[in-house]
């Protein structure tokens, strides 16, 4: 059975917060404001062993194993659940199709049930994505833009969309959706491909590699926002939307995955050379992701506080501090 490490108190006024997947690159920023909010009460669930987090009770679950996750829900009895465990690499999910339904819309179905039956009255907010609009390069994508996801990670997304609103309207649960866009900063894995680029660049810059970065489809063009805002737009949505509410979490500014590269290689201390991989190119690519961010701040007034070169200035600086690292991280 699943056991949880403490290192947080208990008291009777405290908010119990859930947050699933929560060794993950956004979950490690969401709990270092989760835990330092004076009242919450934080519990992570993740499948990593030995995950640990300042003030933070973590359990280690397997969100596919439905008794486990029972078992921790009626233990935790949240009042608030964030959850963001995913298959959430769209590379990954077309090689792994099998896996990102299991996790992304079985594990979210076992969550649901779980809390269901435990906590009926949690405060939900489910991480979903962008990726399940259909794109659209004249008009930034808008909460009420058509849904056509075009990879099994999307799919995966927007299928569990569709069982949270059932929910809601079966069980009256209190489930509301966060669509992020593309996001980054410090501590995100080189799956994706600002990191990726960035961890290139430190690794040349220390000798550790030839002076090549290896890019695929650089044509692509994303919304992206810091991950450090992504966060705290996160805790403010859950804490203050209707059940059944879908928010962009977008910055409205657009860079394409060139001018991403160019705007790294600026900082770079070491002159580098770019060479086109094939098998970095995806089997279908969307070619414009542009949200529309009006929503969020009309409602909650949330802007970005991050550059967004400032932003890739502290991933770089954090791939920089990471010698030694395995390079497949």
């Amino acid at each position: 059975s699943p056991r949880a490490s403490t290192s947080a108190t208990c008291g009777k006024t405290m908010s119990r917060i859930l947050v699933t997947g929560c060794s993950g690159f956004l979950a490690s920023h969401l709990l270092q404001g989760l835990a330092g909010e004076a009242g919450n009460r934080v519990f992570g669930v993740t499948e990593v062993a030995g995950f640990r987090h300042p003030g933070v009770e973590v359990f280690q679950v397997d969100i596919r194993r439905r008794d486990d996750l029972e078992r921790v829900v009626a233990q935790v009895r949240p009042e608030r659940t964030f959850h963001l465990a995913a298959v959430a690499n769209v590379g990954f999910a077309w090689r792994n199709p099998a896996l990102t339904y299991e996790v992304n819309f079985l594990g979210t179905s076992n969550l649901l049930e779980a809390l269901r039956q435990a906590a009926p009255g949690s405060r939900l907010l489910l991480m979903s994505s962008a990726e399940v609009y259909r794109p659209d390069a004249e008009s930034p994508l808008r909460e009420t833009s058509p849904l056509a996801p075009q990879n099994p990670y999307a799919l995966s997304k927007a299928a569990m969309e569709m069982l949270a609103g059932m929910y809601g309207r079966a069980f009256a649960m209190k489930a509301c959706v966060a669509r992020a866009f593309n996001f980054t900063g410090p501590g995100q894995d080189r799956k994706f491909v600002a990191s990726d680029f960035a961890s290139q660049v430190a690794r040349i810059e220390r000798g550790e590699s030839e002076p090549v970065i290896r890019v695929g489809n650089l044509e692509a063009v994303r919304d992206f926002s810091d991950v450090r805002d992504v966060a705290r737009w996160l805790r403010i949505v859950a804490a203050g939307a209707e059940p059944g509410e879908v928010f962009n979490l977008c910055s409205g500014a657009t860079y394409s995955i060139r001018r991403l590269l160019d705007l790294l290689l600026g900082h770079a201390r070491v002159p580098i050379r770019v060479e086109v991989d094939a098998d970095r190119f995806r089997p279908v690519d969307n070619p414009m992701l542009r949200g529309d961010p009006g929503l969020i701040r009309r409602r909650f007034g949330l802007v970005p506080e991050y550059p967004f070169e400032r932003t890739l200035l502290d991933l770089l600086d954090d791939w920089r501090g990471k010698a030694g690292e395995d390079p497949g991280r």
